[in-house]
């Protein structure tokens, strides 16, 4: 096969992916002439991308030419781009290798993708709903295995909570309790002295914003400061959290259909919007909006050196 398609938003398993068909096909000495990746900045990316497949690598071992998805795919917007796409696919050369990149699977009504899926080995990597508990628990027994790290249940729902979907975080965790654990069960209290529960502290943060209790806002804003969480993560992922809270307040307020406002809000699964529902079943969506534009003021101050995040936090706990 020498065209491969490789997409999905579990980027931790996809780049490890990308890394393993690197390292099996082209040659360490080689590989600044013979890994080639074409980034959306390129101009002409189509013509540079066929120009480079055709040609046959330097030295020893295969060549790959790397590209995404959509920048591919973008360049090559009619019928004479896809006979040529076609022509080219069909004629790859054995020692190279097409890979194309992306974290959604590319529209496969258009004709260019019918013809690069005629031609591609696919593979998915997606990443477990952050709401599935059953599959992030896999996920942490997975990891387990791999690492030959013995679990208990309590530990096992602890560790599904403090690191939840996170694939990255889940490899580097379990590498350092196999250390300490030297093929012994350890216990739940040894686990959170290794392995901090972050996810927690920001579940209780959003709710105490949420529900207007800015002391507690505060004292979880510390916990997240004292264990290494930087500033503008934080109000990332508040910002991301009152977006999707305020696009399904506003939508059932507007009486839009669930179809509709799961689309606005980009959830992954619908299913997840029954919860968001009840999460602000009794907030108002001025206060939703009023918190969205003081985490956009509050970013910016951030990023200006200014470090309001404390006070601002307290803030908008009381709107």
């Amino acid at each position: 096969m020498t065209v491969y398609l490789y997409y999905g938003e579990d980027s931790y398993l996809l780049n490890q992916k990308i890394d393993y068909l690197v390292n099996q096909n082209v040659h360490a000495e080689w590989r600044a002439f013979n890994y080639v990746k074409l980034s959306g900045n390129e101009k002409n990316i189509a013509a540079k991308v066929f120009t480079e497949v055709m040609t046959l690598p330097f030295g020893e071992g295969n060549k790959i030419i790397h590209t995404d998805s959509d920048s591919l795919i973008g360049s090559l917007s009619n019928e004479d781009n896809n006979q040529e796409l076609e022509n080219h696919l069909s004629r790859i050369p054995s020692s190279n290798i097409l890979l194309i990149t992306g974290n959604k699977k590319p529209d496969s009504r258009r004709t260019v993708v019918k013809t690069i899926l005629k031609y591609a080995q696919q593979e998915e990597f997606p990443l477990v709903p952050s709401w599935d508990k059953k599959g992030i628990v896999n996920l942490i027994g997975k990891y387990a295995a791999a690492h030959q790290v013995k679990l208990t249940p309590d530990v096992t729902d602890y560790l599904a909570e403090a690191i939840g979907n996170n694939t990255a975080r889940a490899d580097s965790e379990f590498a350092k309790l196999a250390v300490y654990a030297s093929e012994q069960i350890i216990s739940i209290e040894e686990v959170k002295q290794l392995v901090g529960n972050q996810n927690t502290d920001y579940l209780k943060l959003t709710i105490a914003m949420l529900r207007n209790h800015p002391s507690l806002a505060i004292v979880q804003v510390s916990k997240l400061i004292d264990n290494n969480e930087h500033p503008l993560k934080i109000v990332a992922t508040l910002t991301s959290i009152f977006r999707t809270w305020f696009i399904t307040k506003a939508g059932v307020e507007t009486k839009l259909s669930d179809t509709k406002i799961a689309e606005i809000a980009e959830l992954k699964n619908p299913k997840r919007l029954y919860y968001l529902k009840q999460e602000v079943k009794f907030v108002g969506v001025q206060k939703l909006k009023h918190s969205l534009t003081l985490l956009v003021q509050l970013e910016a101050e951030l990023k200006s050196g200014v470090d309001n995040l404390t006070s601002r936090i307290a803030e908008i706990s009381t709107i």
